[in-house]
């Protein structure tokens, strides 16, 4: 029963933004195009920051020198804005969407990496970081400013390699 208790408490900690008509840990099929999580735990956070295909704040030595969890009016101005990013990414709102907030000169900005999971996909994007390399524009990053309201840093992944 504890060992039940801790991860209820993990899930609904790392899942705070996952829509209330899924259960914590699942992605069904039905609702997974454009849903979002925000990343909590500071080794997912990391490991989302780490991408390999496209520029982000963590490639660039000292340029991220914390975590803050973004709060939930934090992420809906966020996702208010999200139609900003066209026409540079083709439907934002689409991807599904992983945020960490990460603190850099100073301010407190966030970082979106987005993606496209295929049917059925076993990954839990509130749990595990979503990394993709290669794979086309359908993966994609950006950074906004929940001072500012703005968006910059926008990077989308190479094109999808040959079998």
């Amino acid at each position: 029963m504890h060992t039940l208790s801790l991860l209820a408490a993990a899930t609904l900690a790392v899942a705070a933004c996952t829509p209330s008509n899924t259960r914590p840990g699942s992605v069904p099929t039905a609702v997974k195009t454009g849903q979002s999580w925000v990343v909590t735990r500071p080794v997912v956070a990391a490991q989302v920051l780490d991408t390999c295909s496209r520029d982000s704040p963590a490639r660039h030595a000292g340029e991220v020198t914390g975590y803050w969890a973004p709060s939930r009016a934090d992420i809906d101005a966020l996702e208010s804005r999200l139609a900003q990013l066209q026409p540079v990414i083709a439907e934002p709102a689409q991807s599904g969407r992983q945020y960490v907030g990460f603190e850099s000169a100073g301010k407190r900005l966030i970082y979106i990496n987005a993606f496209t999971l295929p049917d059925h996909s076993e990954m839990d994007p509130g749990r595990e970081a979503i990394r993709v390399c290669d794979g086309g524009a359908q993966f994609w990053g950006a950074v906004y400013d929940p001072q500012a309201g703005t968006f910059s840093s926008i990077e989308r992944n190479g094109a999808k390699s040959s079998p």
